[in-house]
This record gives C-alpha cells, sequence and structure tokens, in this order.
C-alpha cells in the first residue's frame, strides 16, 4: 500500500537518459476512480504536461522519481485525468465529510479515500461526480447495515476512521491547472499550512515563485492550486 502524495512534487529524473524530466503535477485515474493510470509531469522550462505509467517507476526516493526513460513519457491531452484530489465528500444524509487530500493504493487498485476530515475505503463511494463525491451504500443492497466511521484504534484495522489532518476545509472546489506558471498571480483564498503547520502562503496573498517553491517541498503544489482563484 502506498499514498499518492509520495508522488505530488517529486522531481521525475530518467534511468536511461539521466535527465530531468519535470515534476509531477497530478495522478490520472480511470473514469470510477478504481485504477491508477498514470501521473501528470509539467516541465518548468517549457511548461510541456506529459504522462507516464506507474510501471515505468523504477524507484520512489525522498528527493525524486527514476522511470525508465524520457521515451516512455506521453503528451498530456485530457484536462484534468479525473483526480478526485480537493474535491469534497457529502454523506448521503448531506454532512461534510471533507475534501480529499489523499489517496491509497495497491499497485494499481485504489484502496482507500483519505480526507480532512476521515478515511474510507473506495467501495464505500456511492457517486463520484466532476466535483463532488457522495458516501454510503448503494440502494440495490436491501438490508444491509449501513456503512459508518469509526474512531481508529489501529492504524492498520481494515476499518473506516476518523482522522484529524490539521489542513483548512474549503467550500468551493477549483479545477487543477495545467502547469505552475497558471499559478503566478493567483490570489490564496485560505490559509495554507506545511507538515508541521508553518505558513506556506496566507489567505489573501498573491502567488509568487518563493511560495510555490515552499509548496512543492511540502508536497502542497496541488493544494496551492484548489486553495487559489
Amino acid at each position: 500500500m502506498e499514498k499518492i502524495s509520495n508522488y505530488i512534487s517529486k522531481k521525475v529524473i530518467t534511468l536511461d537518459e539521466g535527465e530531468y524530466a519535470g515534476f509531477v503535477l497530478n495522478v490520472i485515474f480511470d473514469e470510477d476512480l478504481n485504477k491508477l493510470i498514470g501521473f501528470v509531469v509539467v516541465d518548468e522550462e517549457s511548461d510541456n504536461v506529459f504522462t507516464f505509467k506507474k510501471e515505468e517507476v523504477r524507484a520512489v526516493g525522498e528527493d525524486c522519481i527514476i522511470i525508465s526513460s524520457a521515451k516512455k513519457l506521453q503528451i498530456f491531452l485530457e484536462e484534468d485525468g479525473n483526480s478526485p484530489i480537493g474535491k469534497q465528500v457529502y454523506d448521503t444524509s448531506g454532512f461534510l465529510l471533507g475534501r480529499v487530500v489523499d489517496v491509497v493504493i495497491d499497485g494499481l487498485q485504489v484502496r482507500r479515500i483519505i480526507t480532512t476530515k476521515c478515511e474510507f475505503f473506495r467501495r464505500n463511494i456511492r457517486k463520484l461526480g466532476k466535483n463532488y463525491i457522495i458516501f454510503g451504500n448503494k440502494e440495490r443492497k436491501k438490508n444491509k447495515k449501513e456503512t459508518k466511521l469509526f474512531k481508529i484504534e489501529d492504524e492498520n484495522m481494515p476499518k473506516v476512521y476518523i482522522q484529524k489532518v490539521g489542513m483548512p476545509s474549503q467550500s468551493q472546489p477549483y479545477r487543477l491547472l495545467a502547469n505552475q506558471n497558471s499559478i503566478l498571480g493567483r490570489t490564496m483564498i485560505n490559509d495554507l499550512y506545511g507538515y508541521n503547520n508553518e505558513i506556506i502562503a496566507k489567505k489573501y496573498d498573491i502567488i509568487n515563485q518563493n511560495i510555490i517553491n515552499r509548496a512543492k517541498m511540502h508536497n502542497k503544489l496541488n493544494f496551492l492550486i484548489y486553495y487559489s482563484k
């Protein structure tokens, strides 16, 4: 099992050529969010956007990701790759379960979704929309007990559990942009914090290169996009 956040914002280096291909901006899933398709890479110099499949990953280190070859990179044509990151999750009673901040995968299969308030299994998604996710049981299974959120007692416990992440919530999702130059000059609509609650950007800050660099250091570049307009 591994988290998508282990890939976001990391440099991508090719093994065969020893070249820098860019940094990982986002991930691509299939239409039903069952399977990981690949990753979106942005070349900072040319602003070209590419993709590569997870099968091409040779190593995921603390500082970079090693992929097999630059020849495996493909031009990114789709708009946002069906990523759930940043989407709000509601249950069938209308209760907000937070905004998606991470996805847990097993190989290529999506197993769990992590929000700012909780974590739940992929099978507990009733409806995956363009901007929102509905959590709950499928109507076709009658007389089945409703899925509940449990307080965590064991990290390996195979249950849905409450997890405080310490991320500020937002009311309106924003579309993911294709490259970091598109973020420059945007205005923050909320505070963005790093791993140890250090401030990356404050509400109403105008995004500059220093803010982008700080967000990349904390693997929060995708949230910088969603927390600005």
